[in-house]
């Protein structure tokens, strides 16, 4: 038998076990995209994986045992959750979230802070640069929020650090006590764990190949159009070297295509050509498709995105009238729309445009200007948004100070009945448009011909019927 030296030893050198943090996607009766930037229910059987629990499920893996439960995949019920969380070894749940889906996100926090009151609760979600502080005073539930998922402060909070905390507001006994956001322009994360993603479940309308995931390459926005978010967060890049570990890593996973989730990855062209470079060089079997911005689109970045596996784009296009676009601070025009659309064709490289409807200053003309530019460009997908006056955004400024919605409205997704009406167009009349928009795209014999042709198997007809049913279900 041990004496009691030795078992001392054996403790002493035993490996402590690490706290356990739940990374929670929450369920929800749709098949909610909770997107940093902003959070919508699919309008087809689409979906990816929210950017920010991906981040963290690496930055969290150096100190903790990270598992996370993506609710939506599944359809998991709120049942579920609970169960997951009576683990007794659960130290905290960090949850992403957004304007769809806040209250009845926040509906389960409390049921888990009352069966778990011993649990830290922290939410994510671009939103909360603008109303964390706002949710934090309302809902004792949490406990902090994110404001930069990028950042190391939620790691250094959940081992037990006190605030201020970088990128992130927490509840104390005094208050609350907001840290100062990184200054960095350039930043670079441990390779997430896309392991704990239900990977093989993620869909997308445009990928080619599967198993299919996304990749972030830099977050914010240079620009600042005024219907969109991602243009308040700034702009920081991750360092190439960074981004080329991680497509290797998923390489390696059996991981065959990637969306690259920036809200624009076409930004700076060197960065482009080096991501593109080191994909080729490293010999990575991948295919992928981006969010890209037109303006900054050129001969070289095409040419190298096509080399390095690029088959699609999605672009803002988002009005057929150029005073729509000028007003709301798009930097491109219909005509170079038209020009930079064509050269993506020669390069073989297919377009999802991207168009909303109902914006400030509509009228039934300029929709139907923007339905006639959809059908008359060569578009893989075209997706029609309604007006959403977003947090964070000039378009909401304008909607509280003229009194078309309450300052505190705030629950919206832009892919359901419009919530914003100015004037111009009723609802009723955005939404029709927006369903004559769909109809009249989707259904010319010319585009369904041409779906149908590019069809190469069984499981590509299969997602093309399961997309037209569901954008035509709504």
């Amino acid at each position: 038998m041990p004496g009691e030296a030795e078992k001392a030893d054996t403790e002493r050198t035993r490996p402590m076990s690490k706290p356990t943090v739940l990374l929670l996607n929450p369920p929800g009766d749709k098949l909610y995209i909770r997107d940093y930037y902003c959070s919508f229910s699919s309008k087809a059987s689409y979906y990816w994986p929210p950017q920010d629990l991906l981040a963290l499920s690496g930055i969290l893996s150096r100190d903790f045992e990270v598992r996370v439960l993506d609710a939506i995949v599944p359809r998991q019920t709120p049942e579920d959750v609970m169960a997951a969380v009576a683990d007794p070894s659960l130290a905290a749940v960090v949850f992403t979230t957004g304007t769809a889906t806040i209250k009845n996100d926040l509906a389960l926090m409390a049921g888990i802070r009352a069966a778990r009151p011993d649990l830290k609760i922290a939410a994510s979600a671009g939103i909360m640069k603008f109303i964390g502080r706002e949710l934090l005073e309302k809902n004792a539930v949490l406990d902090a929020v994110l404001l930069d998922f990028s950042d190391s402060g939620l790691a250094a909070w959940l081992a037990g650090a006190a605030p201020p905390l970088t990128g992130m507001i927490v509840r104390t006994p005094a208050g609350l006590v907001e840290g100062p956001l990184s200054k960095a322009r350039e930043f670079a994360y441990p390779v997430p764990r896309h392991e704990l993603f239900p990977f093989r479940r993620y869909r997308l309308p445009i990928a080619r190949r599967f198993p299919f995931t996304v990749v972030v390459t830099s977050l914010g926005c240079p620009y600042n159009c005024g219907f969109c978010t991602a243009g308040a967060f700034g702009y920081k890049v991750r360092t190439v070297d960074n981004v080329l570990e991680e497509l290797r890593a998923l390489a390696g996973l059996g991981v065959r295509e990637i969306l690259f989730q920036d809200p624009t990855f076409t930004i700076n062209t060197r960065r482009v050509i080096e991501i593109c470079r080191g994909m080729i060089e490293a010999g990575l079997d991948l295919t992928w498709s981006c969010n890209a911005d037109l303006h900054a689109l050129d001969e070289d970045k095409m040419a190298w995105m096509k080399k390095a596996g690029c088959h699609t784009v999605s672009v803002g296009i988002e009005s057929g009238d150029n005073e729509m676009l000028k007003k709301y601070s798009k930097m491109i025009t219909v005509e170079e729309v038209r020009a930079k659309v064509a050269r993506l064709n020669d390069h073989k490289i297919k377009v999802l445009g991207y168009f909303i409807l109902g914006l400030p200053g509509e009228t039934r003309a300029s929709a139907e200007q923007t339905i006639a530019l959809a059908r008359s460009l060569r578009l893989d997908i075209a997706s029609f948004s309604v007006a959403t006056p977003d947090l964070g955004t000039r378009l909401r400024e304008e909607a509280v100070a003229k009194g078309w919605i309450p300052a505190a409205a705030s629950l919206w997704d832009s892919s359901e009945y419009p919530v914003l009406e100015t004037g111009g167009l009723s609802k009723e009349e955005i939404w029709g448009l927006r369903q004559k928009a769909m109809r009249s795209f989707y259904l010319r014999p010319s585009y369904i011909a041409r779906k149908l042709f590019e069809v190469r198997s069984l499981r590509g007809l299969q997602v093309l019927a399961s997309n037209a049913l569901s954008l035509f279900g709504k």
